[in-house]
Formats: structure tokens, C-alpha cells, sequence
């Protein structure tokens, strides 16, 4: 009942708050629109950023998609720029519009030739994270992904890399994409992402949500010893997801600045027994060296008693 109410204009219009909050800004976006509210916010709207709000809304009337798309704020003509009924003259017009956000918005209109939005001066931002999102519930059109894919446009090629169920022929496409943007989506969101594109990725890409790719299925755990000597951080932490990492490596790796690389190395089962039983009695890498793969049975033991008996804790550990 709730949600047929919801799709009713003028039940929508008895239930908008009359002062700013969260659920004016709620419908304001989303909710179905009598004219009579949509005339409001034109006119005397109750707060800031309304004309904006409403440029998003499904419901808006074609001629008040005109007028917004003429709007002083550039963030109005911005959002209006990625509504898909967006007419044919608005779009000539914010294609020259003087705000490079408006004109990137409009070249990716799904209205658009690839000729229109190569004749749009669009700039791609290289400053936004590139990060994990979970697949739709309902998956995106495939001819739709696959025109995306193969577009100059590279945001265009930055959303169909996103697309979870990407076929491999177009996956092997990305993957070598001249984007970082369309690399990193890959890598950052399908099942299948190769190795190579992985490591690629996580050696180029520094911004948000960059951990996440050490953790897809794909990502090498062999022949990454090498950046033990790496300026980042992040990077030298590799050499410890590799099984072939020399132990005097795991050692110096230990005494690592960073106190990330400290502690993933003393898990490292390479690490030579005896810095191991010595960082069982260190303040900071304690724990994670009682997480060694390597311990003995004797000296998990040991720890168990410990555990159970903080009084053992003066007792000697096992050598």
C-alpha cells in the first residue's frame, strides 16, 4: 500500500515536507511530481540546490527539461545533461556549454553519434576513485555494454568495464585499454580479471579502494619477491604474499618502516626461526608472528598455556 502511495503525484505532493530535510530531498529526486510542486521550486523554492534536485527526477515535464538545461547553475545543467529525454536542442547547446563538467556530461548521452561526442571539447577526470561496486540486480542490456565497450568515449568504456559479466572477448579488449580509469574497473570489478592486469593495476593505481585488488581471485602470489625494494609501501607488501620470498628478505622486512610490511612479514613462513621467537616477545608483531604458519607445535603450545595462564608468560620460550 505504502508503495502504491508512493507512485501517486498528489499523495507524494500532501506528504513533501515543507521545510528542508532528508525526505524533501528524498522526493524531490526520486518521487513522481505534481506540477503544482514542480512550479514551487521553480518559483519560491524551501532551500538550497532544489532546481538541482529535481533536474534527476524521471517525472519532469519536457518543457521544464528546456528550461532547466538553460539554468545559471552550472550543477543543474550538468545533471540535466544525463537525463536520457533530454531534447535535441538542449543537447546542441550544453555540447558548447562553458562548463567542462556539463559538456563531459552530455558526451556520454546514450542519443549521441560517436562522430557528436568526438565534435564535444570534453575532458576526462583522472582524480576520481575507480573502485568495487556490486553487479545490479537487473544486469545492463548487452548490446548497450558491448557499444560502451567499443566507444572512443572513455567514460563510456569506464562503465562497461564495470560490468561484472563482461564477455572474455571484450574483457581481453579492456584489459589493454589506454585508460587507467577503464584498466583499474576492470580489474577492480570482474571475476575474471587476468593476473597481469592485477598487478598492472595495483602498481599504477594509488587512489581509493586500491587494496581491493590485491584480493581478487587472479591476483599473483608468485615471482613478486622482487618489490621487496619498492618506495611504496603497499608494493613492498607484496614480496610477502610470495612463497619464494628469500628468508633473509622476510627478515629485513620485519625491521620494514612501514608497520604494515612489519606485520605481514611476520607471518611469512620463510621467516628464519630464530627473528620468529623473537618477535613472539615483540610489543607490536607479537600477534601476528603467533599467526606464522611456521610455528611449531611445541611453541603453539606454549602460547596456548600462556593464554590460559598469563602467570606462564615469564616462562621461557621454546627455542
Amino acid at each position: 500500500m505504502r508503495l502504491t502511495r508512493e507512485k501517486d503525484p498528489a499523495w507524494v505532493e500532501s506528504a513533501l515536507p515543507a521545510q528542508p530535510c532528508h525526505a524533501r530531498t528524498g522526493i524531490l529526486c526520486n518521487r513522481p511530481l505534481t506540477r503544482a510542486v514542480v512550479d514551487r521550486v521553480l518559483t519560491a523554492p524551501a532551500g538550497e540546490n532544489e532546481r538541482a534536485m529535481i533536474a534527476y527526477n524521471p517525472s519532469l515535464p519536457a518543457d521544464v527539461v528546456a528550461l532547466l538545461a538553460a539554468d545559471p547553475d552550472p550543477d543543474v545543467r550538468e545533471r540535466i545533461a544525463y537525463r536520457a529525454d533530454l531534447g535535441r536542442a538542449e543537447r546542441r547547446a550544453l555540447a558548447v556549454d562553458p562548463d567542462p563538467k556539463v559538456r563531459l556530461a552530455v558526451s556520454v548521452h546514450p542519443a549521441l553519434s560517436e562522430e557528436e561526442r568526438a565534435a564535444i571539447d570534453y575532458e576526462v577526470p583522472m582524480d576520481r576513485g575507480f573502485r568495487h561496486r556490486p553487479a545490479p540486480s537487473v544486469p545492463r542490456d548487452p548490446e548497450s555494454v558491448r557499444r560502451d565497450a567499443l566507444s572512443a568515449h572513455p567514460v563510456l568504456r569506464r562503465r562497461a568495464a564495470g560490468v561484472h559479466s563482461l564477455p572474455p572477448d571484450l574483457v581481453a579488449r579492456l584489459a589493454d585499454d589506454e585508460d587507467l580509469g577503464v584498466r583499474v574497473t576492470l580489474a577492480q570489478n570482474h571475476p575474471d580479471a587476468p593476473a597481469a592486469l592485477l598487478l598492472r593495476s595495483f602498481l599504477e593505481y594509488t587512489g581509493s579502494d586500491r587494496e581491493h585488488l590485491a584480493t581478487r581471485p587472479n591476483f599473483p602470489t608468485v615471482r613478486v619477491a622482487d618489490f621487496a625494494d619498492h618506495e611504496d609501501p603497499e608494493v613492498r607488501a607484496l614480496a610477502v604474499r610470495d612463497s619464494e620470498t628469500a628468508p633473509a628478505v622476510v627478515e629485513r622486512l620485519t625491521r620494514d618502516p612501514d608497520p604494515a610490511v612489519r606485520a605481514a612479514a611476520a607471518c611469512h613462513p620463510n621467516l628464519p626461526r630464530a627473528r620468529l621467537t623473537e618477535l613472539l616477545d615483540d610489543e607490536e608483531l607479537a600477534h601476528p608472528a603467533a599467526a606464522n604458519p611456521a610455528l611449531e607445535v611445541a611453541t603453539i603450545r606454549w602460547l596456548s598455556r600462556t593464554l590460559e595462564d598469563p602467570a606462564g608468560s615469564s616462562v621461557d620460550t621454546p627455542t
